[in-house]
């Protein structure tokens, strides 16, 4: 069982944390079972969709529940491709590809400055996402939207 922990109130918890656990083996990450990934889901979250922090040991994610711009709260179906993008993050950190501390390094080389859109990490977690939301998600289980 992977040591995943979803804080946080959420539509359909169950299905968040059993989505997640499909994310994970998806990314090759259910092996890595003493890492903790926790995923925490708040109103605001300093005006970001998600943000994820970590390193080799664990993983830290944060969904924000309504939009930052209009104070719009995002469907389920939105907050579960959030999710995904930071477990992308998440896989990121814990492989070490990704290092914030001391500045962004990517895969061993320094990376900060890189604006956003041009960040390799965000490149891979959104093209990623993408994949992964598409083919894991199971649609056809009811849910609260």
């Amino acid at each position: 069982m992977q040591n995943l922990l979803v804080k946080g109130r959420v539509k359909n918890k169950l299905l968040v944390w059993t989505y997640a656990l499909d994310v994970l083996k998806e990314l090759k990450l259910h092996r890595l079972r003493t890492r903790p990934i926790i995923i925490k889901f708040k109103n605001d979250i300093g005006g970001s969709l998600g943000l994820c922090e970590g390193d080799k040991q664990y993983a830290y994610l944060y969904i924000a529940k309504k939009c930052p711009i209009t104070g719009r709260k995002f469907t389920f179906l939105e907050l579960m491709r959030t999710m995904t993008h930071e477990l992308v993050h998440a896989r990121q950190f814990l492989r070490g590809d990704l290092r914030a501390e001391g500045g962004w390094t990517w895969k061993g080389k320094p990376a900060n400055g890189i604006e956003y859109d041009k960040q390799p990490w965000e490149r891979e977690a959104y093209r990623l996402e993408e994949e992964i939301f598409n083919s894991t998600f199971p649609i056809h289980i009811p849910f609260d939207n």
